[in-house]
Formats: structure tokens, sequence, C-alpha cells
């Protein structure tokens, strides 16, 4: 499970030095208190009709996960959170692990506390291979995410959707005990479900003029998003130019849940940022995460983040962002 980041922080300088201070923001990188200890919650005895799983093995997956990620957060295991997590998700998880020596003495005690999911609720679809669960993780933060098995999880049940909203999200239809999935392809309102993934990256690319022009701007995600990109030259000033690229996501899928007054569109992100001087007598100076991946001052600066989030599209009215988490991947 990914954990707290910062943005990453560099230094424009000349071939000896000039100084300015970077920070592209993306708001909510990763994490929202995961690692918080709580006693592990008993399974509830009602069950649910069978779909891709039952409740009871649903439980057991959320079981087996917290441990085994437990384990591998102790150590920093990569290879052994790989056994349950995959996609964007376990991108993040693992670039956690590479940016450990960055974090704070605070943070890095943080990864040895470990973590229970309490209070869960399942949305398991009546087919398919993948099903959703909420649950909190310390009595006040409060994730939602999908698991899934397929051949791109290797065979087995792997989590590879980790999201804080910070409100209730609207809650999925339940029919005969199994939530409801709709057309990924099916136009809800203004946007379909599988578009939701490009109109959010707009929002970085051109400041929503294109396909973020669907999305509604008037909430904390999108105006976050969307600060993000207008002020991403204000950190280097003139002497470079910043813009954010549309990259395909590690695992580039979308899932559904129905709701009374529309859809869940739960879905992958990815971009890349660069960072390019205009003077050839400059260099930009990597920040301390991305100096993980390549710590030579340089002209261009390419950053990839991978990433997730939910929106809700109405019936009526503009979706809305309800969440989302980038971490930075890499940096060349």
């Amino acid at each position: 499970m990914a954990h707290p980041s910062t943005a990453p922080r560099r230094s424009l300088r000349t071939v000896p030095v000039l100084a300015a201070v970077a920070a592209a923001v993306l708001s909510g990188c990763a994490g929202g208190g995961t690692n918080t200890h709580e006693t592990p919650a008993k399974p509830s005895p009602t069950s649910t009709p069978n779909g891709t799983v039952t409740r009871a093995e649903a439980d057991q997956i959320l079981d087996h996960y917290q441990e085994i990620n437990n384990k591998a957060n102790k150590t920093r295991d990569a290879g052994l959170l790989a056994t349950v997590e995959a996609g964007q998700l376990y991108a993040r998880s693992k670039a956690d692990y590479e940016q450990f020596d960055t974090l704070s003495a605070k943070e890095k005690k943080e990864y040895s506390v470990p973590f229970y999911f309490t209070r869960r609720t399942f949305y398991i679809p009546p087919t398919g291979n993948w099903f959703a669960a909420a649950a909190s993780t310390n009595g006040t933060n409060h994730t939602f995410m999908i698991f899934e098995k397929s051949a791109d999880t290797g065979g087995t049940w792997k989590k590879v959707i980790s999201l804080f909203p910070q409100q209730p999200l609207p809650a999925p239809q339940i029919k005969g005990g199994l939530a409801v999935p709709a057309d990924q392809d099916a136009p809800v309102g203004n946007l379909v479900p599988s578009g939701v993934t490009n109109a959010i990256e707009d929002l970085f690319t051109t400041g929503g003029t294109k396909d973020g022009s669907k999305l509604s701007h008037a909430n904390d995600n999108a105006k976050a998003i969307l600060k993000t990109y207008k002020e991403r030259r204000d950190h280097l000033g003139s002497k470079a130019t910043v813009n954010f690229f549309p990259i395909t996501p590690t695992h580039n899928k979308t899932y559904t849940l129905t709701t009374s007054s529309g859809v869940l569109a739960i879905t992958a992100l990815a971009h890349k940022e660069e960072s390019l001087v205009t003077n050839a007598g400059l260099q930009i100076s990597p920040g301390k995460r991305e100096s993980v991946y390549n710590k030579t001052p340089r002209s261009l600066v390419v950053d990839s983040f991978q990433g997730e989030a939910v929106v809700h599209l109405p019936r009526q009215g503009k979706p809305e962002i309800l969440d989302y988490r980038y971490a930075l991947v890499d940096s060349r």
C-alpha cells in the first residue's frame, strides 16, 4: 500500500550556479494514513449471494493482503509486496520503497507500524474478475479499494486500486445482494466512464480545455489539479518550460459501480512532467526523490507519475473527481 509522499523539489543552476526552487504540486500523492494499527475486524456473519467472490472469500483476501503488506513494509520487500499488489498501485508502493531514504524520521518510523482494515463493506459484482471494498484503517481514515484476479495480476487476487476519499462516496446500488456494474462505454450524462482517465489528464495537460471541460471544475480536487497546471512554470520562472503529457497507465482499466444518481468510475491515471531549460547555459538539479533515479544535473528532466482516481458521473450535471492519487515512479 502506497504511503504519503511529497512532490519532487529541484533547482535550476548554471554550470557554476543559479538558484530557483521547484515544486510541482500533485495533491494527495499516494497514501492517506494507511499504516495505523487497529484491532482487526471479525468477518460479519452476514453473507451475500455468490458473485465474483463470496463475502467470506473477500474477507480472507483482505486479511491476506494486510498480513503480507505489513510484512513487506517492515523490510521494504518489493518482491513480497508484488504477491498482493499489481498495476499502478504496485508501481506507487514500489516507488515508496525506492524513495524511503528521502523520508523524514517520523515517516520512516510509520512504515514499521502495522495497519488493519476494519468496518469492511464489499461491493461484489455478479460476474467478472474484480470486486470493490471499503474499510477504515484507524477509525478516521477511510479507504476504497479494488481487488482483481486476472492474467495481469498473475492469476491471483491482488489489490490494484487504493483511494482515500475525504467525503463519503455515493452508495453503490445493491441488487440481490450484489453490486451493479455499468457499461464503461455507455454515456452517463456528458461522459463515458472509459473517458474519465483522459478527462482528468487533460486538466494537467491543457487546463481542462478539451476532454477535461466535461468535468466539474468546482470541487477541491479539480481546483488542485488546475492550480498545478496554472502554476507549473512558476517554480523555475522564465528559465525553463514545464508541461504535462499523458502516458499509458501501468494497468489501464476502468471499473464501474452504479449509484442511485449515476455511476462511479474507478480508473487508472498516468502522465509525465517535462521540465526543459530555455537557455543552453542552464541545467536543472533534480530534487531528492528524482535523484533516486537520476541525480545528474541536466537540461531536461522527465518525471513519470502513476495514479488512480474515483469519479462520480451523474445523470444530470458534470462529473466530480471524488479522489485521486499520484506518485513519482521514475525520473530521467
